[in-house]
This record gives structure tokens, C-alpha cells and sequence, in this order.
């Protein structure tokens, strides 16, 4: 069972591009990668729909690995150095994987998956 953090970001009008620009640049995933065990994957996301949102979604082992992450220094550090981009505080919530589908049987689709077909 595996756990997947969200933390959803407003950005200043005008200013997610930027923000996102600064996130990968100020290495917050991979620092996060680097400090926590029981990370297992993060991704940066911004909305389709809203075009100052974003959100960052992280894949943990287990719960203890998000609590650890936030109480971290990294993470306070980071969070000082975002600020001048968030419009107000970020959103954080954790859940807990109940189920997982995957077009592929495993993590990795088919080289060609038209392959099959060929004569």
C-alpha cells in the first residue's frame, strides 16, 4: 500500500510559469527524492483549466515518509524560497492508495505496441 501526498499551489496572477520555472530550477522534487527513503515518485502539474494553479503530487512508501517530509528542514527551506510566488498558503493532503490501474500489465508499455499486429 502506498500513500500519494497533494499540494496544491496558487500562484501570484501572472506569475505560475515563473513559479514553476524557479520549482524545477530550485530542485524541490529532486531534493525531496534525495532526503526521503520512502519517496517513490513526485510530479509538478499545472492546471489545464485554472492558469494560476498548479500542484505537486508525491508518491511515499509508506505514511511515516510524508510525515518525515514534513517536518524536514529541505522542506522549510523551500517552502521560504517559493513564497514570493504563492498567492496565499498552499493546500496539503495526504491519501491513501486504495487501488491502482495500468493500461500495461507492467510499469512500462510495450516498446511498439502495435507490434503484435505485424505479419
Amino acid at each position: 500500500m502506498h500513500y500519494r501526498s497533494m499540494l496544491v499551489i496558487r500562484a501570484k496572477p501572472g506569475m505560475r510559469q515563473a513559479m514553476a520555472d524557479f520549482f524545477v530550477v530550485r530542485r524541490v522534487i529532486d531534493e525531496c527524492r534525495e532526503s526521503i527513503p520512502g519517496f517513490i515518485s513526485g510530479e509538478l502539474m499545472l492546471s489545464c483549466d485554472e492558469p494560476d494553479l498548479a500542484c505537486v503530487t508525491v508518491q511515499w512508501a509508506d505514511e511515516a515518509s510524508f510525515r518525515q517530509w514534513l517536518s524536514s528542514p529541505v522542506r522549510a527551506r523551500q517552502l521560504q524560497d517559493l513564497l514570493p510566488y504563492f498567492a496565499g498558503s498552499p493546500s496539503s493532503r495526504l491519501f491513501e492508495t486504495v487501488r491502482t490501474m495500468r493500461r500495461w500489465e507492467s510499469d512500462h508499455p510495450p516498446a511498439c505496441p502495435d507490434a503484435s499486429f505485424a505479419s
